[in-house]
């Protein structure tokens, strides 16, 4: 799988048996349109580009100074197959996360911003690289509060149509070529703009969805959760920028 997001956060990607993620991937099968050919579907009236739904996104976000959610993961490729993993999120502005996923597919997933810090527990290694161009241009990018949807996305009419969720939904493309993105589709509370789920589809068809539960906004997350401390004897492995 080669979505960019979520595409430095993988859940064991060495090891069968675990989910593998590959966010800026993140966080394996939805069979979906390809947004070539494909049919425009009709939105309802608080879906869709037309809704203004893209500016409560933004407004709300940009308000946001940090928050803590739990999340949940699915990928899905065409071929039918599905991989799922769970975890919690923390967020604090600007540019700091924290994505701590869950037994059986643990990892943990640090940014203060600058470096990422991806740990397997099992391996008892930790992939350190700097955060710069990883984000940029991706969703994830807007997530960490560098990025703006109506600067870096167009909107389009639906190519499949969304969850009856009790969400509203809007369909992205990229401005600029992403490798590995076709589109995203990204759901929100109807009415405020508080961003719930994303859904992520590269140009072979391969989905990976990411919902946030229990979003509490939370400006007060201390620093250090941000930061991951490596301890004696931990493998070290380190990667250039791309």
């Amino acid at each position: 799988m080669t979505l960019r997001f979520p595409d430095y956060i993988r859940t064991a990607p060495r090891r069968a048996g675990r989910c593998g993620l590959a966010l800026g991937g993140a966080l394996c099968s939805l069979a979906l349109l390809t947004a070539l050919g494909s049919p425009v579907l009709r939105a309802a009236p608080s879906q869709g580009c037309g809704s203004g739904l893209l500016q409560r996104v933004q407004k709300d976000y940009a308000t946001l100074k940090g928050f803590r959610a739990a999340f949940t993961q699915q990928d899905r490729s065409p071929d039918g197959r599905t991989r799922e993993a769970q975890g919690e999120v923390e967020y604090r502005r600007p540019g700091q996360m924290r994505w701590a996923y869950l037994p059986p597919n643990e990892q943990l997933l640090v940014t203060d911003g600058t470096t990422v810090w991806l740990y397997d527990p099992l391996l008892d290694n930790v992939t350190v690289q700097p955060l710069k161009g990883l984000t940029q241009g991706t969703p994830l990018s807007f997530l960490l509060g560098a990025g703006n949807l109506e600067a870096d996305f167009v909107c389009r009419p639906f190519t499949k149509p969304p969850p009856e969720d009790g969400l509203a939904h809007l369909e992205l493309v990229p401005r600029e070529p992403i490798p590995g993105m076709a589109y995203i589709q990204l759901a929100a509370e109807p009415v405020g703009g508080r961003i719930a789920a994303l859904l992520m589809v590269d140009a072979q068809g391969n989905e990976r969805r990411v919902r946030f539960d229990k979003l509490q906004p939370d400006g007060a997350i201390a620093a250090e959760r941000f930061v991951f401390k490596i301890t004696p004897g931990m493998e070290v492995i380190r990667k250039e920028a791309p």
